[in-house]
């Protein structure tokens, strides 16, 4: 399980034959070459600029009956199907015993840290698109939250300086001698859609309160 919301440009070093991937080879101990495909572009420097979330979402936090949430707020790159993520999650990593608000966070410690991150950055690479899809973790930079609210309500926030590295999609574990990106800056914006009840009895069961953990999902 884990958590992440939001978004920023990226810039990837690794391997690419996709529209605006990056290049790179991975050498073997045995002085061979494989070649690495990464779907994200090598290179990004400028700010991805303004960008409208895909998705902006309240969830219920798994079996807390609805009373505590986590955030998604996930929005795609121009001109890609690259997506980058974050989640906000109550009284986790960097929120401590409070639950989201506000504020600027940088991403080392636990939210360098997949199982233990309360403002998690995720990016998606090539998304939906067989044998090039895949799935990044930061691991620094800052997010700067400016708006988090309840249904219908606004919820922004800005990247800068984000470093990704390429983890398993299933795992979650970094994938050795993986794609890596950094991310220049980017502002996401959106209007929160709540998902499941509030409350005690709520609905905080499995899944994250009805919403799916995948990137833009």
């Amino acid at each position: 399980m884990r958590h992440f919301l939001l978004i920023a440009l990226v810039s990837v070093g690794c391997v690419g034959t996709s529209p605006g991937g990056g290049d790179d080879d991975m050498q073997l101990p045995d002085g061979g070459i494989v070649q690495r495909t990464c779907p994200m572009p090598a290179s990004t420097a400028a700010p991805a600029g303004p960008l409208t979330a895909a998705k902006a979402e309240m969830c219920n936090v798994s079996g807390s009956m609805g009373a505590l949430h986590w955030y998604k707020l996930a929005a795609a790159l121009p001109g890609t199907m690259n997506y980058v993520q974050v989640e906000l999650w109550d009284k986790t990593g960097a929120f401590g015993t409070e639950l989201v608000h506000p504020g600027t966070f940088q991403i080392t410690g636990n939210e360098a840290d997949y199982t233990r991150c309360g403002v998690c950055v995720r990016g998606l690479g090539a998304k939906g698109v067989t044998g090039q899809q895949k799935e990044y973790f930061a691991t620094g930079g800052t997010v700067n939250v400016t708006a988090v609210g309840i249904n219908g309500q606004p919820i922004a926030a800005t990247l800068s300086n984000i470093s990704f590295v390429e983890i398993d999609p299933t795992s979650h574990s970094l994938v050795a001698s993986g794609c890596t990106a950094s991310v220049a800056g980017a502002t996401v914006t959106g209007t929160v859609v709540q998902i499941g009840g509030t409350g005690t009895g709520g609905g905080g069961g499995g899944g994250g309160g009805s919403c799916p953990v995948g990137i833009a999902e």
